[in-house]
Formats: C-alpha cells, structure tokens, sequence
C-alpha cells in the first residue's frame, strides 16, 4: 500500500489505487516532462532549448515573481535551464511508498480546514521502503543483483529516476533489521553502493517514472502489501520525528558491516562510529571545538528567544544562511546544524524534513561575502567560540591572498577589442588592471557620450582609476596605455599649446621692448586643452574646464579634462602645498559631475560655477595609497568613487623581457581616435538593468550578512559596471551605432559587467572595508544621542485612550492646574483632542520624546 500526490506542494496525499497509479505510468504529459529533463541537462543543451515556447513562458513567469524575480534575472541562460528542469521534475506526480495513509490535519494557511497532508505528525506505515542509488551508469545491473536467488529483500517496484542516471527500488521493510533507514543501510550493503540517506523519512517523496523507466512491478503487492507489525513498531516514532536508525543494518541482525561499502559505516555496522546507527543526523557536530547545537542556542537567544509560529520559516532561513559560513557553504551540513534548533524540531514534526532541507539548499545558493557577518561573529564569541585573528589577518594588505586566477580564468574569454590590444604583453593576473586603465582612457575620449542610468537620469562616464603595485613591478604598462589611447586627445591639445606659449614669450617681449608695446593688444588663445599635467594649478584647471565646451547634436555640452600620473606620491605631497591644494574637493565631485567654483579678488581668477567633469588614472605604491586614504578622510566618499586595482606581487622574480607590439599599439591609438569622433546618447537600457539587478543582489546579501560595507559599496560600483562595459561594445558595433544610433548588448556584455562590478567591490573591500568598519564603530561608541527625560512620554503611554485631568494628576503627581497646563500642551501639539470639559482622547499612541 502506498500515498499519491498529485502535486507535492498543494495537493492531499491519499492512498493510491491501482487506476490512478496506471494513470501515471502512461501519462503523456509525466513522459514529455521526464524525457524534456534529461535533455535539457545535456552539455550545450541551451543552444537548442533557448528559443523553446515552454522554457521562455518559465523565465517570464520567474522573472515576474516579486521576491525571486530580481534573483532570477540575474542568472546565465544555462542557471536558467536548470531551474526549468528542477521545476519540470518538482512538477511530478508524488508517489510515497512509506506511508499507506495520512490523517487529516490543519492546513497551514488555514487551520480551520483540513486536508491529508504530507507530514510525519498524521502518517500510518505501509512497511515498504524506498531505497535511491544516485549517480550510477549501471541501474539495470544493480538491479538484477535483487533478482539473484537468496536475495534478502522482496523487491515490489524498481525503475530508473528522472535524471536517467539513478535506480530506485521499493521494497518490504524487514522489521528484525530496524526501521526504514536500518534497512536502507543493510541494503546498501548487500548490493554495494552508497545510499541516498535523505531517504529515510517515510513521508519523502518519489516522482513518480514514466512506464518506459520501470524495470519491474509487482502490481498485486505494491497496492495490497501492509505489515502492521511493522506499523505498530515505528509508526509513534516517527509521527514524532524520529526517523534515524537503531544501529542494526545489517541483513542478520548481528550489525557486522563492511565499512568499505559506505563511508558512512564503521566497523560496528554502526553510522560514522557514535554507537547508534542515526545515521549522519547524530554524529557529535562541532565548530572549533563548540557543539553547533550550542552555537543555534546562542543565535536563538540573540534574536530574543524562539520565533512565534508564522516567523519560524522566515527565522530558520535566516539562521541557516548565518550557519553556512561555519558549514562550508555545504547544504547537508547546514540542515544537520539546524536540526539541533528546538523550533526546527518542531516544524519537522508538523510538516516533515523537506522544508528544512529545501531552506539549507537556498541558504547555499546565496552568493556568500568573504567573511563571517558580524552578527554572527558576536553570537560566536557568546557561545564560547575562540575566533582569534586569523592568519591572513594577521598578514599586510599586501600579501593578503587575491584570487587573481578566480579574475583572470573570467576575464580570459571575454577579452575583445579594444581590451584585448590593451592587454598584450601584460601578465595574465594583471590584465584586469590593464582593462581598468584602459577603460578609464576609453570613457574620457567617449566624453561627447551619454547614456540613461536605471535612475532616469542622463549620465556621463567618469572614472577615476588607481594601479597599485611595488616599485618595478610592472605597473608602467599604464603609462604605455595612455601613450597609445590618449595620442588623439594630446594631438588636438598640441595647436592651442603652442599658441599660448607664443602667447606667452610675446608678452614677455613687450614687458621689455617699448617698440612691441605700440603694436595691436594680443588676444589671449582661447582654444581647449584637455589633457592635464599633475601640477596644474587651480587657476588654470578652472580656465581648462571653461574652456571645454562643444556643441553636440544643437547642444553645448561640456567635455572632459584629463590627468595621468605615474607617481601617486607625487600628487599627495602637492596636497600640502603647491598645485594640488583643493583639488581633493574636484576629485570627488567630479565623479557626479557636480558644481564647484571660485571667487577671488585677482583679476586672473575665473569667477564661475562650473560642474566638473575630470578622469584620471593613477598608478603608485601601497605606501602612498595609505597617505591618501586615511582614517581622518575615509568617510569622505572618495573610497567608493576610484576603482583600484593591486598589481600581483612577484617577488625575487625578474621583469619578463618585454617585446613591443606595434600593431596593438596602432589599434589602440585608431580606437582612440575612432572614440573621438562618437558622439550622442547610448542605448543601453539592458545593461543598465543588469546592473540595477545587480545592485539589489548585493543589497539582499548586505542585508542577509547585515554588512554595512558592501552595502555602501554597492551603490557606485554599479557605475563602473557600465562605463568600463561601454567601450566594448562600442568597438564592436561601432558602424552600426555610427550609421543608426543603436546598439546591441549581448549575454558576455553582461557577464563583462559583472565582473568588473565583483572586481571594483572586491578591491574597494580589500583596501578600505576594514579602515572604513572600524571608523564606524568609533563613531557608534564616541557619538551617542543623548537620551532626553522621557517621564512625560512615559505616563501618557500608560494613560487609557480616554482620559481626565484626575489621572494626569495621579500618573504625574501634578497639582490641578499644572495637569490641566500639561493637557493643553498635548493638545497644542496634536497628540489629544478634548472630548469635554477636563475630558481628553489620544489622538496618536506615543508622544515625541
């Protein structure tokens, strides 16, 4: 006797009669599902089912979903494809082979209505058991062993599973062995093979075969075989949740196992060596020496006690995705840890393991920050977990592992013109520096472009890009970058140079020659020049910004200026005196291009408001770095504005010999020159919508990991996404955006963009998270809000709703006329309005303290 479920998710669970189970077997729709499952997890399958009717219908449905929608965007179409197969196989008929009947119990949203669900609390044993190979290319010979004479167990059911790569055999429980996971144990070491132990729930489902995949059945036994013995036994124990073993799993009783059959077993016939065969469940779990049950306690008591029934699912996802950080990130491990929880306990008995197992697994699937939260760091420490400074704390920054490989094996295969020219002859692990730079110089020559940001503003691009590495360690090849990419810029700047150098030694002729004196007054040249040397003085930055102004498409719009430094150090020793003082305050405003402006007495000084439009590239040392960003200034947003990049560290190591290559050098300096001429706003707006799918992704993971960092990085590495994405598509679609205006963004646009916004978060993290967490700390324990008198806000809390002037007198210990002045004042302010005569109502609950 056996339970069928149409739909595991909705649907009662009632017992299977012999027309619905052929019903089915031969069902059209359960074949095309199980044969569309199989196909679509082939390699390369989504070249074939991307234009499928079925699966598009999915995505839309998906992308719709107002919790998961944003988190399913954000998937490869292949991510895709196998969620659509995940969901074709959920979508199965259920068959449960345990369970011959299930009482009716409350439903969940509605507890005066009843139904036969599927959960432990309301099940009757049918003394069958199910056993799952998975992953095997052999199902038919396992198979055959069951048939061999002498065979300890009667197999009623056996057929392949979904997947196509997976036996499934039902078969008589034998009571003198145990309960079902004994059993499935004992079996597992009959045929030799590793068992599927989640199996050894005996509410857990089977998707139910097509009639092709079913190797044989015994029809007669299937739907009439019941051991009451075997119910009476076990059927108590499990409707309380205890569905673990005995320890005998052996096929004589005398739990003799060969441990070789399953790692599992110990030489005892017992699980993983506790002496009581409960499987994997009861094996002793600790994290650096603490037992996760107490560390579940701790977490428990941090959120205030146990979650009332209607926030227990929401409270065990969240402690499951704090568990997976001291759970290898393993699903199997985190829904063991959350088994110790009392309140996890009970939902098991209410409503079975599947919800557990189904909250670890997306717990897992959650994109995972680098470190443990903080929240969870503290419930750690309270359970008596010594954390202590691990060792790649107590390492500098600088040799602090990077999975430069984890970058380069990404960027590899998207690299296209004009990054790939900008990548020769940079080192594998350093190219996404090359890309960054390159990137930067890029966008400035694209300055005449505009495009649609997600907010509905139009945007400009405006990177600011810093390289940072050890003297000699290579990071030059910036410098080589903008003697290709910025040719075109410099060539234009060279005519309006030597005008004002002429200028200028005229000048200087006619301070000392009364003959020049009497000639016509020069005109100062008003031409622009962009690009900027580092030592610039204020003046003549603001004269170079009023000055860069075009007409684009009927408007003036103003152009970006430009500044490369090879020496980082340089520029900070200007800050203290000389040409860079001030220039901090254009640094940042530039990112936004907001306004900034000077009103001095001189005559030489530009008296104007002007919004700054400025790019730089920088590259230097470590050193300098930490001189720019300090504790003192980290707050300023400057942290979050520059994409940085750390140069990999090749100690006692030679420079590889380098060879020119002159035809990139000449592709660089074309796609310069081709930028330059490119000009008007930039249909964008898929990528601009996988960036803003981005940014909510990591908004969910700050919040889950309550890491206030990513958070605050977050909200302008979306800008990097997009900017250092442009060029190439630029460069790819670059007549057809020439001659139409439009432009297509491709699936490795967006994976571009991804990496670069993973790149510019992590290395902003790297150099700066720890500086920045640590500043918001001081500033939580040295700023704090001084807390007024709240005796007042206190007795009105307590008064009822209608209230006299007798108990303000009581409640405050007032004479008459101050009660009567405080009601007045109340009501001045809005919190109560009078009923009657010394009769008062409250208007809102609590007063303003």
């Amino acid at each position: 006797m056996f339970c069928i479920q149409d739909n595991q998710y909705f649907s009662p669970a009632v017992p299977g009669t012999r027309e619905k189970f052929h019903e089915v077997l031969d069902s059209p729709l359960v074949k095309w599902k199980i044969e569309t499952i199989r196909k679509v997890r082939l390699p390369e399958a989504i070249k074939l089912w991307a234009s499928n009717a079925d699966f598009q219908k999915f995505c839309l449905k998906e992308a719709g979903k107002k919790k998961t929608g944003d988190a399913f965007k954000s998937l490869t179409d292949e991510e895709k494809l196998a969620r659509w197969a995940n969901s074709l196989k959920e979508s199965l008929p259920c068959l449960i082979f345990g369970a011959r009947d299930f009482d009716e119990t409350p439903m969940k949203k509605d507890p005066e209505k009843k139904m036969k669900r599927r959960v432990l609390q309301g099940i009757h044993l049918s003394g069958l058991f199910m056993f799952d190979v998975d992953h095997v290319d052999n199902p038919r010979e396992i198979f055959e062993r069951t048939q061999q004479e002498g065979f300890p167990w009667e197999v009623v059911f056996a057929h392949v599973t979904s997947s196509g790569h997976g036996l499934r055999l039902v078969c008589k429980a034998r009571k003198e062995i145990g309960n079902i996971a004994d059993n499935q144990l004992a079996l597992a070491k009959e045929l030799g093979v590793t068992p599927d132990l989640s199996c050894i729930d005996a509410s857990r489902i089977s998707y139910a075969p097509m009639r092709e995949d079913v190797y044989y059945l015994n029809e007669e036994e299937l739907l009439n075989y019941y051991d009451e013995e075997f119910d009476k036994k076990y059927c108590e124990a499990y409707r309380q949740g205890k569905t673990n073993g005995n320890g005998n799993v052996n096929g004589n009783g005398n739990g003799n196992v060969n441990p070789n059959l399953n790692p599992n077993l110990n030489g005892n016939g017992n699980v993983n060596g506790n002496g009581n065969g409960n499987g994997n469940e009861d094996v002793e779990l600790k994290y650096h020496g603490i037992e996760y049950g107490k560390i579940c306690e701790a977490w428990q008591t941090a959120q205030g006690g146990a979650p009332a029934v209607g926030d227990r699912h929401r409270t065990m996802l969240q402690l499951a995705l704090d568990l997976r950080y001291i759970c290898d990130n393993q699903p199997e491990m985190v829904c063991r840890a959350l088994k110790r929880c009392g309140f996890v306990q009970d939902i098991i008995r209410e409503r079975g393991e599947e919800e557990v197992r189904a909250v670890a697994d997306t717990a897992c699937e959650r994109r995972m920050y680098k470190d443990i939260p903080k929240r969870m760091q503290g419930v750690l420490e309270s359970a008596g977990v010594q954390l202590g400074q691990s060792a790649t704390a107590e390492r500098p920054v600088a040799t602090v592992d990077i999975p430069y490989e984890q970058f380069a094996e990404r960027l590899e295969p998207l690299l296209s013109a004009p990054y790939a020219e900008a990548c020769r002859g940079v080192s594998r692990h350093n190219r996404l520096g090359a890309v960054m730079a390159a990137g930067a110089m890029y966008c400035t020559l694209l300055t005449r472009c505009w495009y649609e940001h997600f907010n509905g503003a139009r945007q400009r691009m405006n990177p600011q890009v810093l390289i940072i590495g050890d003297p000699a360690s290579g990071k030059s090849f910036a410098k080589d970058l903008d003697d290709q990419i910025m040719s075109s810029m410099r060539a234009k700047d060279e005519e309006v140079r030597a005008q004002e150098t002429r200028y200028k030694q005229e000048q200087k002729k006619r301070g000392t020659s009364s003959k020049a004196q009497k000639q016509d007054a020069l005109v100062e040249p008003d031409g622009m020049i962009r690009y900027l040397p580092t030592k610039t003085s204020n003046n003549i930055f603001f004269r170079r910004l009023k000055r860069a102004k075009e007409e684009v498409n009927g408007e003036l719009l103003n152009l970006h200026l430009y500044m490369f430094d090879s020496e980082l150090d340089s520029s900070i020793t200007a800050q203290s005196g000389g040409s860079w003082i001030g220039k901090h305050d254009l640094e940042l405003k530039a990112f936004h291009n907001e306004l900034s402006g000077v009103d001095y007495a001189n005559n030489d000084s530009i008296n104007d408001i002007l919004p700054i439009y400025w790019n730089s590239v920088t590259t230097g040392t470590q050193i300098s770095l930490y001189k720019k960003f300090t504790p003192r200034n980290i707050n300023d947003g400057l942290c979050s504005r520059v994409a940085i990049f750390p140069m990999e560290t090749a100690r006692y190591q030679m420079v590889k010999k380098k060879v020119v290559d002159w035809q990139a050098n000449e592709a660089m300096k074309l796609w310069g020159f081709k930028f330059e001429q490119l000009h008007g706003e930039l249909p964008l707006q898929r990528l601009t919508d996988h960036v803003y799918d981005l940014c909510e992704l990591s908004a969910q993971e700050a919040e889950a990991a309550d890491d206030h960092v990513l958070d605050y990085l977050r909200k302008r590495a979306v800008f990097y996404a997009t900017w250092l994405t442009i060029p190439r598509i630029l460069a790819r679609e670059y007549d057809t955006f020439k001659n139409t205006g439009k432009l297509e963004v491709t699936d490795d646009d967006l994976k571009f963009s991804t990496l670069i916004y993973d790149a510019v978060i992590y290395f902003q993290d790297h150099f700066f998270g720890q500086m920045l967490q640590d500043s918001w700390d001081n500033a939580a324990r040295e700023y704090v809000p001084r807390r007024r008198n709240t005796k007042n806000a206190e007795a009105y809390k307590s008064l009822p709703e209608t209230f006299g002037v007798k108990e303000v007198m009581s409640m405050l210990d007032l004479e008459n006329a101050a009660a009567h002045k405080q009601c007045q004042r109340w009501m001045m302010h809005g919190f109560v309005e009078r009923v009657k005569q010394g009769k008062y109502r409250k208007v809102i609950k609590d007063v303003m303290v």
